[in-house]
């Protein structure tokens, strides 16, 4: 009678043994899949971050350090700071405040390092930083590294980066020849050029070129589509970025906007009766001057003739058109000069003139009553005619 009994206690203590089992194995099994799923929940919220702003572009050499932002999200309180290493050495941070941002905007910040250490000889190796943030919070970062070393456009080589206040004008050729039988000839490169122009560290202006192939020698001109500050300071600065090898180099060229124009020589015109000057704008600061023309004779004292011009930019002309009076016959040094409103000789130039017969000065002609009255009796039968007109 005993034996059921312990049959059925048998059953009971296998039973609690399978479910303690089992309740062991689901604990490990939760205990290891937890951390998994926190990983994993960790990464989405950190990319959902990540999107809140990308760094689309982002370049650093010794001189300057240059990143463009895409803002996936309005943002409140947007910065960017860069950062420069070398070793364990921090050389210079900089912060851009950008305050409120929107959906889609897009930021680019230039930042010149200005450190008057040698690079290349005590340090060899450097690494840029650039964090996007809200307020104190992370939401992009990049970082890279660069050497006085690394290759730079091997195959190309600017011959010439220049700008001034009309434009930014850059001359490449190439370099680096290939064997093609007994001949040797240059091997083709594409490049990708980005223009900036600042003012201080603000991009006034931008321009891209992308996939220009150099077979041989490229030039190209950008003429500034805006006007200028005189006697202001500004800085171009190319990038030029080589497909093969995947190399970006940059360039600067520094100027003060100034004013700018030029005789064209060959549209001078000087004879009795007087001078006729073509002059043409050199610049994005505007000119507003006038043209001088002085005739000095061989024994005497010079006389000055002047006409003011038109306001000129940048490719626009204007022909002045001056009449001698009160010159009498002979030999004459005739000089000319264009003049800005403060009196300074942006150009001159210099020939020689012989008047046959002495200019008279034009004196002003006085009215009569008589040719008065028959001015007046006009006006007044032009207007009775345009009266009875209207009234038909």
């Amino acid at each position: 009678m005993n034996l059921p009994e312990k049959k059925s206690s048998f059953k009971h203590k296998g039973f609690i043994f399978r479910l303690f089992s089992m309740l062991l194995f689901l604990t490990i099994f939760c205990a290891e899949i937890s951390p998994a799923f926190a990983a994993v929940e960790g990464t989405a919220v950190e990319e959902e971050r990540q999107e809140d702003a990308v760094i689309m572009d982002f370049f650093s050499d010794h001189e300057l350090v240059d990143a463009t932002v895409r803002f996936e999200q309005p943002l409140e309180n947007a910065s960017l700071v860069f950062t420069l290493n070398s070793e364990e050495k921090l050389l210079k941070s900089e912060t851009f405040p950008l305050g409120s941002v929107e959906k889609g905007q897009e930021v680019t910040k230039v930042l010149f390092w200005g450190i008057e250490e040698d690079f290349g000889k005590d340090r060899e190796s450097y690494t840029v930083q650039v964090f996007v943030k809200n307020g104190n919070e992370n939401l992009a970062f990049r970082e890279l590294s660069f050497s006085d070393r690394n290759p730079i456009l091997s195959k190309l080589k600017l011959v010439d980066f220049s700008a001034d206040s009309e434009k930014a004008s850059v001359l490449m050729s190439l370099t680096s020849p290939t064997n093609f039988g007994s001949i040797q000839l240059p091997e083709p490169g594409m490049i990708d050029l980005d223009l900036k122009l600042l003012s201080g560290t603000e991009i006034v202006y931008s321009e891209k070129q992308k996939n220009i192939p150099i077979t041989n020698t490229y030039y190209n001109a950008s003429y500034w589509p805006f006007l200028l500050e005189n006697d202001k300071n500004y800085t171009a600065l190319l990038e030029v970025h080589s497909h093969s090898p995947d190399v970006t180099a940059a360039y600067i060229s520094n100027f003060k906007a100034e004013e700018k124009v030029e005789i064209i020589d060959r549209d001078i015109d000087v004879d009795e009766y007087g001078a006729s000057v073509t002059i043409v704008g050199k610049s994005q600061v505007p000119f507003d001057g006038l043209v001088r023309v002085v005739l000095t004779p061989e024994n005497g004292k010079g006389k000055i003739f002047e006409e003011t011009t038109d306001i000129l930019t940048s490719g626009k002309e204007d022909t002045v058109g001056i009449i001698w009076q009160g010159v009498p016959k002979g030999d004459y040094n005739v000089k000319i000069y264009v003049l800005n409103s403060e009196g300074e000789a942006l150009d001159r130039h210099e020939t020689v003139l012989r008047i046959f017969e002495p200019v008279v000065e034009a004196s002003p002609v006085e009215k009569s009553p008589a040719s008065i009255f028959l001015t007046v009796l006009g006006i007044l039968l032009c207007a009775g005619i345009l009266f009875v007109r209207k009234g038909k």
